[in-house]
């Protein structure tokens, strides 16, 4: 056993692990459970105490740490398990209950707080909790690590940014976001390179309706119902969901109009009751509409019916675009797939390889109606934002991601429809790309099959009313989704 190894996972080096703090008894009693099971009971009792420890979640001290590798080195072991205890301890110096506590104590409850598994650790599509447990990520984290839980060289890069500048403002000019824009270019639907950097999605598409509104010099904009734009004050107004907008009166506003979605006649009678001339849309609607994709039909009739009457489409790509919806191969954004392109994009989620980092991308004639101090942002398009940008997308061309998307979504939708005709619960199945879910009857069927595929060692919390929604990684191997469908099969068994 390598006593300094066992531990630097109880007393953290300052020097090599900045990031973390000393472990607790509560911890290392629990990784010990972990490994060995509670048949390791009685020993650890004992151990605490000899360490005269009577509050286990205070941090241990040296003498303790010691004291604790040399109960290790006297039970006689197998390396394996040393092995074991040192990775879990290593994932976490802190217990699954205290980490709980901390949040229920510490978080204002503007979401519930998911607290089934504590995860510490990725490889690629899988994650592992606090207990040594590893799931099949099925939610990519709302489509944001498309390129998995954990990215070495974008941990390098991150590395080698934060040493030599680590912030620097929106409006000055920067190495970093050269790079990545000369990296990106090549992406991006034909016209759209004019870029405004944000940090989050509802940011961008606050930022976006604000640039729309300066070019068209008007306010009202048509959204669609069941659609979806985020959570701050201009997005959330012109999300669909009254129960997100009505505690902040924003339930009511007089420039906000909603479509049927895939139905343009809707939008007709819209445009001409209120002059309207910015729609907002997500070509696949996401959180409220379980993954519904737009009819090319509509998405036809819709643009040239903007272009006929001077209107401007925001497409609302945070969570569709970077290969996430390809239906070929070389589809970056949804709209590529239906062949045409918005006036203003908003795109985010997983351009930054799990970092967050999000923008606003239009055309010059559209951006010259903004003029300096419209707007700003301290930490738009940051040093490190653009390094991590950088290397997700190489990564994202190397990996030929739109060709894994469109080759594992075709095998996905096949095996659901498999499992469609084994089992009547499943109703329906919607999406486009990795971007898929089926209805099964009720909101109580989705939170039992939710629980199903926990137990099945599958991890996914998305859901809207009756459909479970799945957004696996883009990197997701044949392999995997084979094993997916597996456990899916057996979880559907017990709903």
């Amino acid at each position: 056993m390598s006593k300094s190894k066992l531990k630097d996972t109880i007393i953290y080096n300052r020097t090599t692990h900045p990031e973390r703090t000393n472990a607790t008894f509560e911890r290392i009693e629990e990784v010990f459970f972990n490994v060995l099971g509670d048949n390791i009971k009685k020993e650890m009792k004992a151990l605490q105490t000899q360490l005269g420890i009577s509050s286990p979640r205070a941090l241990l001290t040296e003498k303790q740490a010691e004291r604790i590798v040399s109960f290790v080195d006297n039970q006689g072991f197998d390396p394996n398990v040393i092995d074991a205890l040192i990775d879990q301890l290593h994932a976490s110096e802190i217990s699954t209950a205290e980490a709980i506590d901390i949040h229920k104590q510490y978080k204002i409850p503007v979401s519930h707080l998911e607290q089934d598994i504590v995860p510490v650790k990725g490889h690629g599509c899988w994650i592992m909790d606090t207990k040594g447990n590893w799931y099949l990520d099925m939610d990519s984290n709302y489509s944001a690590t498309n390129l998995g839980m954990s990215n070495e060289e974008i941990a390098q890069g991150l590395y080698n940014q934060a040493k030599t500048l680590i912030s620097m403002k929106e409006d000055r000019v920067q190495i970093a976001r050269t790079r990545f824009l000369k990296e990106i270019s090549s992406m991006m639907p034909e016209g759209l390179h004019y870029f405004y950097w944000q940090n989050s999605g509802g940011e961008a598409v606050d930022k976006a309706i604000k640039i729309a509104k300066a070019y068209t010099k008007s306010k009202d904009v048509i959204s669609f119902k069941q659609g979806f734009h985020g959570r701050t004050h201009g997005a959330v107004a012109v999300t669909w969901e009254e129960d997100y907008k009505k505690p902040f009166s924003l339930d009511n506003e007089d420039w906000v109009h909603f479509a049927n979605f895939n139905d343009i006649k809707s939008v007709k009678r819209l445009v001409k009751k209120t002059g309207a001339k910015i729609i907002i849309l997500e070509l696949v609607q996401g959180e409220e509409a379980g993954n519904r994709a737009a009819d090319p039909a509509f998405v036809n009739d819709l643009w040239q019916f903007a272009k006929e009457n001077n209107i401007v489409i925001i497409d609302d790509e945070v969570q569709a675009g970077f290969g996430r919806t390809a239906l070929k191969k070389g589809d970056w954004f949804a709209c590529m797939s239906y062949d045409v392109v918005p006036d203003i994009m908003t795109i985010g989620k997983s351009f930054g390889g799990g970092y967050p980092v999000t923008a606003v991308v239009t055309t010059k004639q559209i951006s010259d109606a903004m003029k300096p101090g419209y707007d700003g942002s301290t930490f738009g398009g940051n040093p490190m934002a653009m390094t991590a940008a950088l290397i997700a997308n190489r990564q994202m061309k190397e990996k030929d991601i739109t060709g894994n998307v469109v080759a594992r979504a075709q095998e996905l939708r096949e095996g659901l429809e498999n499992l469609k005709n084994k089992y009547p619960i499943i109703e329906e199945i919607t999406g486009r790309g990795l971007m898929i879910a089926f209805s099964v009857g009720s909101k109580e069927n989705v939170e039992k099959l939710v629980e199903q595929l926990h137990k099945q060692g599958v991890k996914t919390s998305l859901s809207t009313g009756k459909y479970i929604r799945f957004l696996p990684p883009t990197i997701i191997s044949k392999g995997e989704v084979t094993e997916f469908l597996k456990r899916l099969d057996a979880s559907l068994q017990h709903v």
